[in-house]
């Protein structure tokens, strides 16, 4: 196991979740994060994924929009509907939300869209996939603006995020099971969210059962250590009990899984793989430093930081 400042850092913080009160204290002061830069961010993300759809030889068609793990800001979802999805689906494990932060970014997202702007880029957001082969605006994914009586449903949805005829709906706490999406998603995305699902199996099975047959699954994984070692890839030397220390009481941090893991469930989950963008990054583990859980980790997924996977129901 790495043993360094940093990791014995993330132990202490880790078992401060264990104290009564602590998790709900840092959830009642979460700030709304990126608010000046949401909106920008929402839209670059949002589109990057549809266009990156296109790009793989992909159709995709907006009626029902569902996002996993957005967190503070609803931007992306918001950029959906703004494209022409008629429902945006939202399944988190909080219901972080701010109201009025994603009215604001609702404004902000209606004036980039109403001036069709160039989707923001790796000199604006470097870390941000997919990476694309062009960042203009997507005139034949959006050949025209949004209806008025759909920016009309999405501000009403925003400002009243409970009403029953909302185009947002809301699950979280979420269990697999319990999302109903009558008549079925036409395409599902993620953001750096499937790493922190504990068992993403069941997660892309329900996936699957949420989509139309057809339906795309979009998912951008972010195979790194998350600030848990001085090395990208150093979460991989934790044994199973240190890494237990270190997720202390957090409700969630990282599965550890590798890249090939996430294809693998993919294919047992009856999607077919239409893209698989890896991001490559230089390895310094050697392998007598790996757990023994991770002993036999090919010389791909050691070097592989994150990826893009898209995929369609069968």
């Amino acid at each position: 196991m790495e043993l360094s400042r940093n990791s014995i850092r993330e132990v202490a913080k880790g078992q401060l979740y264990r104290v009564p009160g602590y998790a709900a204290l840092i959830g009642l002061s979460r700030p709304f994060r990126r608010r000046v830069a949401s909106a920008r961010y929402g839209y670059s993300v949002w589109l990057r994924h549809l266009v990156a759809a296109r790009e793989n030889g992909l159709a995709p068609t907006l009626r029902v929009v569902v996002e996993l793990g957005p967190g503070d800001s609803l931007g992306a979802g918001i950029a959906a509907l703004l494209s022409g999805a008629e429902r945006y689906v939202v399944v988190d494990w909080v219901r972080y939300t701010s109201i009025a932060g994603n009215l604001d970014v609702f404004e902000e997202l209606r004036e980039l869209f109403g001036r069709r702007a160039p989707i923001p880029d790796d000199d604006e957001f470097p870390q941000v996939r997919p990476k694309l082969t062009s960042y203009a605006f997507p005139n034949d994914l959006i050949p025209a603006p949004a209806k008025e009586s759909n920016v009309r449903r999405t501000r009403d949805a925003l400002a009243q995020p409970d009403a029953d005829d909302s185009c947002i709906s809301y699950f979280a706490p979420y269990k697999e099971s319990e999302v109903a999406i009558p008549g079925g998603a036409d395409f599902v995305f993620s953001q750096a969210v499937m790493e922190h699902v504990d068992e993403p199996g069941p997660l892309y099975r329900a996936i699957h059962g949420w989509l139309k047959p057809g339906g795309i699954a979009s998912h951008v994984v972010d195979y790194r250590c998350h600030d848990t070692s001085s090395r990208w890839n150093g979460h991989w030397t934790y044994s199973d009990a240190a890494w237990r220390l270190v997720r202390g009481g957090r409700p969630y941090l990282l599965n550890r899984l590798p890249h090939s893991s996430h294809r693998e469930l993919l294919a047992a989950c009856s999607f077919d793989l239409a893209a698989e963008a890896q991001v490559k990054a230089d390895s310094t583990l050697s392998r007598s430093e790996l757990a023994p859980r991770f002993q036999g980790l090919s010389d791909d997924d050691l070097t592989t930081s994150g990826a893009l996977f898209q995929a369609v129901k069968r």
